[in-house]
C-alpha cells in the first residue's frame, strides 16, 4: 500500500555482525500474522525478532502507536556482516487500515446515508474520497515518524553513522497547506456528524469518523510537539 525508501548504508561492507544485531532482540518470535495480532492486542513493548540464516527481522511497539509499527529486515552477506536495512509495515496494521478504507464507505451505503440530498449524489462521494485520502496520509505520516524514531535508536545502538539529511521545515508552505486542509476537513466531519448524521441516527458512522478524527488530531499534535522538543 505504501512505498518506503530503504536505508542506504553505503557501498562498503559494514563491520556490524549478525551477533550485534541479535543482541537487539529481547524476545525471539516468528514473523507471522498471528504473532503480530497478539502483539497489537497484548501490547508487547519488547524488541522482538526472527533470526534467519542471512537476514534478521526486528519489530517493536511503543505505548502510543500499537498498530502501525514497522518491521525492519537486516540483510547480511555471506560473512554475516550487515549490508542493508529495509522496512515494511506489519501485516496487522495493513489489514486494519484496509478494513477501515473498505468498511467506511460500505457502512455509509448500508445505512442509506448516501441520500443526504446535499447538492446531489456527487457531494457525499467527494466527502468519502477526501476522507479516505486523509486517512491514508495520516497513516503514512504515523508510520514514517515511528520508523524514523526507531531507526535512529537502532543506528545509535549499532554505532552506525549515516549522512544526516537537513531537517524538514515543520511549518513549510507544503506542511501548512496540508495541516490546514486536514484540520478543516476534520472540523467539517464534526459539523457533518452534528447536523446530519446524528439527526438521522447514523451512530455507527459517527463512531467511525470519531475513531479517525480524534486519534489523528492527537497524533499530529504529538508529532509536532515532539519535533519542537528535539529542536530545543
Amino acid at each position: 500500500m505504501f512505498i518506503f525508501e530503504d536505508v542506504d548504508l553505503g557501498t562498503e561492507t559494514l563491520e556490524i555482525t549478525k551477533k550485534d544485531i541479535e543482541n537487539l532482540i529481547g524476545v525471539e518470535k516468528e514473523d507471522t500474522f498471528l504473532h503480530h495480532l497478539r502483539t497489537v492486542f497484548l501490547r508487547n513493548l519488547q524488541p522482538t525478532g526472527e533470526i534467519g540464516k542471512h537476514q534478521i527481522k526486528i519489530w517493536r511497539q511503543n505505548t502510543w502507536n500499537s498498530s502501525f509499527y514497522p518491521i525492519f529486515t537486516f540483510k547480511l552477506n555471506t560473512n554475516d556482516h550487515l549490508v542493508d536495512i529495509t522496512d515494511t509495515p506489519n501485516p496487522v496494521g495493513k489489514l486494519l487500515l484496509a478494513i477501515f478504507i473498505i468498511g467506511f464507505p460500505a457502512l455509509i451505503f448500508s445505512d442509506g446515508l448516501i441520500e443526504f440530498g446535499l447538492l446531489g449524489y456527487w457531494f457525499p462521494v467527494l466527502v468519502i474520497a477526501i476522507f479516505l485520502m486523509v486517512v491514508i496520509y495520516a497513516a503514512r505520516q504515523i508510520y514514517n515518524y515511528e520508523k524514523q524514531n526507531q531507526l535512529e535508536e537502532i543506528f545509535e545502538l549499532l554505532d552506525i553513522e549515516v549522512e544526516e539529511k537537513g531537517p524538514e521545515k515543520e511549518w513549510s508552505l507544503k506542511n501548512i497547506c496540508i495541516r490546514i486542509c486536514a484540520y478543516l476537513f476534520c472540523a467539517f466531519l464534526v459539523f457533518l456528524n452534528v447536523t446530519l448524521i446524528i439527526s438521522q441516527k447514523g451512530y455507527m458512522l459517527t463512531l467511525g469518523t470519531a475513531i479517525f478524527v480524534i486519534p489523528y488530531l492527537y497524533t499530529d499534535i504529538k508529532i509536532w510537539s515532539n519535533k519542537l522538543k528535539q529542536k530545543h
